[in-house]
């Protein structure tokens, strides 16, 4: 019997060295640094990390691609309520930034729904902003996404400058495309 409980006391002190030992995942680990000498991260005052993801026409864009420009970075998914409720807002923010000829972009993220779903809630509700895909939900990881709707603002610089979690409105929107402006 003692030989059984030893035997058991020492798996468990392998099983905990062996996990103390073992190096962080990415997410816990000291974070990257930019090229600007800014940390790569998923919190305001990081430089938000770049992907490259398919959009629903099959074309691939990159983060990267929006450098210079103030984005919004919105996390969505088909049959998210709030998704449902901001999504008229965010379209009527963007065509009106657009139709003034603001140097604005916006990219929605889905990591949720397949291609079909998200193509269909994007023509149902008039979406004309670009959408990609994140089947793997590679880019949700990186972001550290732990609800939706979640919206970045990153400055022309690509740093992110604020984060909602929730619903955005007008308001908001108005008040964080000023932040990035200044």
């Amino acid at each position: 019997m003692r030989l059984v409980i030893f035997a058991a006391v020492l798996g468990t002190i392998g099983i905990i060295a062996v996990g103390l030992l073992r190096p962080a995942p990415a997410s816990q680990s000291a974070k990257m640094s930019s090229s600007a000498g800014t940390s790569v991260g998923s919190a305001v005052g990081d430089s938000a990390p770049d992907f490259t993801l398919k959009a629903l026409d099959g074309r691939e864009v990159s983060l990267r691609a929006f450098r210079g420009r103030p984005l919004l970075l919105n996390f969505w998914y088909a049959t998210c309520p709030g998704c449902l409720q901001e999504t008229a807002v965010l379209q009527q923010f963007y065509a009106r930034q657009q139709a003034a000829g603001r140097n604005f972009a916006m990219l929605g993220v889905n990591s949720v729904d397949d291609g079909t779903t998200a193509a269909s809630f994007v023509q149902r509700h008039s979406v004309t902003y670009p959408v990609v895909l994140d089947p793997n939900q590679q880019v949700e990881t990186l972001y550290n996404l732990n609800a939706a709707p979640t919206s970045y603002f990153i400055d022309r610089t690509g740093i992110i400058r604020a984060i909602i979690i929730g619903p955005v409105d007008e308001t908001m929107l108005q008040q964080k495309l000023k932040q990035l402006d200044s």
